[in-house]
């Protein structure tokens, strides 16, 4: 019986005219780019980045040094003395792969600036999208920008519980 239900459900609703949505499209990099506040956030975060450069190519040079060092004693140097120069060696160029995590890995502090200058910049795009959408009867916006971005659809147009309820 359920099974004729359904059947019955699907051909009504092929028969039946669908309802015409609005599809738009839109690219929030080229939005993005144009927005004053958003060149700011950019400027900023270059700044930072160039900051953080600049101290890990220094860190990066004492390693040079003391490695070109290293390597023009090393024939006077005893087995003790080389080993512990070179755990030296070792340790700095950990220190400079943590620091350069820290600043520029996934959870570094760029990321997060990153995270806290441009969120309110999107929020903001998103929020006009929504808007406009809703203003001008737009069911569905995809962002050009990603892959399977959609920023905005109609809550109206969601079968998702009708679906369930068809599936009890």
């Amino acid at each position: 019986m359920k099974k004729f239900s359904l059947l019955i459900l699907f051909a009504v609703a092929a028969v039946l005219p669908a309802k015409a949505q609005k599809v738009g499209f839109i690219n929030t990099d080229s939005v993005m780019v144009a927005l004053p506040e958003y060149q700011a956030a950019v400027s900023q975060l270059d700044t930072k980045a160039n900051q953080y450069k600049q101290e890990l190519e220094a860190s990066l040079k004492v390693v040079e040094q003391m490695y070109n060092s290293y390597q023009s004693q090393k024939s006077y140097l005893s087995s003790s003395q080389r080993a512990s120069i070179e755990n030296e060696i070792i340790n700095k160029e950990q220190q400079v792969k943590k620091s350069q995590e820290a600043y520029f890995g996934a959870q570094g502090e760029m990321a997060k600036a990153s995270e806290q200058l441009l969120s309110p910049i999107r929020q903001k795009v998103s929020d006009a999208v929504a808007a406009f959408s809703l203003q001008q009867g737009y069911s569905l916006v995809i962002d050009l920008a990603v892959n399977a971005g959609i920023i905005y659809k109609n809550e109206a147009d969601d079968l998702t519980n009708a679906i369930i309820n068809i599936l009890k």
